[in-house]
């Protein structure tokens, strides 16, 4: 499970602005291919337990998710959230992508914090 990086998110520049704070998630099968369900049809079933904000974007309280990129074996998403709560909406964000996606399966997981662009730029 992604845990939350508070220098990223508070003490680096541009700190707790305000501004966006993104990460890019890569989920790929195991390396066994051993899975139950396509990726992006489980992707896809945890997209539909979320609001939709726009074409290929959803989310929930305090974040948002974006499907960039699906392939039989591969799916990129960016989650980010921004204000205050930003810390808040990133943990949610991630903790329901483990409970709908990660949790019992296979599936494998990078996360990469994005280059964060203060609201004042």
């Amino acid at each position: 499970m992604y845990e939350p990086d508070y220098d990223w998110l508070w003490t680096y520049p541009p700190h707790n602005d305000g501004s966006e704070a993104r990460l890019r998630i890569t989920l790929c099968p195991a390396d066994d291919g051993a899975t139950n369900s396509s990726l992006p049809d489980l992707v896809h079933s945890w997209l539909d337990t979320l609001l939709v904000f726009e074409e290929s974007t959803w989310g929930a309280g305090g974040w948002a998710v974006r499907l960039v990129c699906e392939k039989p074996d591969r799916v990129l998403l960016e989650l980010w959230s921004a204000g205050e709560d930003v810390a808040d909406g990133i943990q949610a964000g991630t903790e329901s992508l483990f409970e709908g996606v990660l949790q019992d399966t296979d599936v494998q997981v990078t996360y990469e914090q994005l280059p964060r662009i203060s609201e004042e730029s």
